[in-house]
């Protein structure tokens, strides 16, 4: 069955490829399997996957808003129709109990096609990603990438963070080797080593709540860090309170494992302008994004949260980045003409999703989305092909397996969430009939037992999208 419905979505995506932008783009991108569709049939090879949730059990369940009623589109078709039927139908699951909020738009039309409590914000745990993404392309063309140096100043070698916390190991180790090449040319046998971390003002965000660092979820923002800030390999493990303190650490024994003598402790300074430095550079911005919405890395989202605010000239403290991408969303929203009244609920606490403080409307996520799958927003198209795709790759290799869902394997694309009582999923997809659309689930209120439960009823609803009747 669900071989013949992907080779009828298949045999109509074709018919209509050449007739609207959207579709004609988005199939072009199946051929690549760069976007999900019928084309995408076999699993990828294995990736990079998601940690376990963010989530502390003893937090209270997020109470259930009064249930909304469908808002039938203005001018509904019939698919639209049978669509907003469907997916509602999807409210009266067990864990679900009403609460159900989503919204879908047309790519190339910006049409509501289907709509519950679209306008009313929710938690978007980890989708909110979605949006620190666009911000940062907004801001950046993706083809930067971050510098770390190091300095020789008389007998001091400087360690100068530019923003990349993604440092490995060789990096650090090849920045060392390079520094001591400085300190020898110069006849020196013995220097001092400090860092200057002045580039981001960064820490921890105290909205984490018990998301933060301590439980292992994210490290706080930094000028330079060592692989994201772990202290060992787990993705979810251990994180460093100080990360350009412990990076500068490292590369001081770097420098000492070059023949030279690292005299006094590793001490924060300032590195001079005009000194002669070595220096190292990170993956493009647009590799950062990539791999921040495909495993759904809450340190590099951070990160780039407060790149925004260093292009918006606002304070790069948590706070300021956090303010820097939702003043960044509300000018994309007002573009795009999202309701102000989604507009005044939005509140954005971090780059992350990790804070529950956050409040995001579907409809605002959906309408972002659907210009993202239009191809009228170049600067946003990346995010298209860097989003999980059901069943096959990054946090949503090991979803869409329960039930009739499976039939949507390799057709919806999306971001995961989940977040203290919210399961969340907001992406791209093509209709049946060939349509591309943007779309926003929020299924919230139940309790941390039946998250699983939850994340299935959210897929059951997206599969929903690509049901063939």
């Amino acid at each position: 069955m669900a071989r013949a419905a992907r080779e009828r979505i298949w045999r109509t995506t074709a018919m209509v490829m050449c007739a609207a932008v959207p579709v004609s783009f988005y199939v072009l991108g199946d051929l690549t399997d760069a976007f999900p569709g019928v084309l995408t049939l076999t699993r990828e090879e294995e990736g990079p996957t998601s940690g376990p949730r963010a989530v502390s059990e003893d937090w209270k369940r997020i109470p259930v808003p009064d249930a909304v009623p469908g808002v039938p589109p203005a001018s509904a078709p019939a698919e639209a129709e049978s669509l907003q039927e469907r997916m509602e139908a999807k409210a009266t699951l067990p864990v679900v109990d009403g609460g159900l909020a989503f919204s879908v738009v047309d790519a190339e039309t910006g049409e509501v096609l289907a709509a519950r409590d679209a306008e009313s914000a929710h938690v978007p745990a980890s989708t909110l990603k979605l949006l620190t993404a666009a911000a940062v392309l907004r801001q950046y063309s993706g083809d930067e990438v971050l510098v770390t140096r190091a300095t020789l100043d008389g007998d001091t070698i400087t360690l100068v963070g530019g923003g990349d916390m993604t440092l490995s190991e060789k990096d650090v180790k090849k920045l060392a080797s390079q520094a001591a090449t400085l300190a020898k040319d110069a006849d020196l046998t013995t220097v001092q080593v400090r860092y200057d971390d002045s580039y981001l003002t960064g820490g921890a965000n105290p909205a984490w709540g018990d998301n933060g660092p301590a439980g292992g979820w994210v490290a706080p923002t930094a000028s330079l860090a060592l692989d994201s800030g772990r202290l060992d390999a787990e993705p979810y493990g251990r994180k460093s309170l100080d990360p350009a303190r412990d990076a500068a650490e490292r590369f001081a024994e770097l420098v000492a494992a070059e023949d030279l003598e690292v005299a006094g402790d590793v001490t924060k300074g300032e590195a001079p302008q005009d000194a002669p430095s070595v220096e190292v550079a990170s993956e493009p911005l647009s590799e950062l994004v990539r791999h921040t919405l495909l495993v759904s890395d809450n340190t590099t989202a951070e990160l780039l949260a407060h790149l925004v605010a260093l292009a918006r000239d606002e304070p790069t403290t948590p706070e300021g980045a956090a303010a820097a991408v939702e003043a960044e969303i509300r000018e994309l929203g007002a573009e795009l003409g999202v309701d102000q009244t989604s507009l005044d609920t939005l509140e954005i606490h971090d780059g992350s999703g990790l804070s529950r403080s956050n409040r995001v409307p579907p409809a605002l996520l959906s309408a972002v989305l659907a210009q993202v799958a239009s191809g009228s927003a170049p600067v946003l198209e990346q995010i298209l092909y860097d989003v999980p795709i059901a069943g096959l790759s990054g946090t949503l290799a090991d979803r869409f397996d329960r039930g009739d869902t499976s039939d949507a394997d390799g057709l919806v694309r999306g971001k995961t969430g989940y977040l203290g009582g919210a399961a969340t999923l907001a992406g791209v997809a093509v209709l049946p009939d060939g349509r591309t659309v943007g779309y926003s689930i929020v299924v919230h209120g139940f309790d941390g037992a039946d998250a699983d439960d939850a994340r299935a009823a959210v897929d059951a609803v997206a599969a929903e999208l690509v049901q063939v009747d």
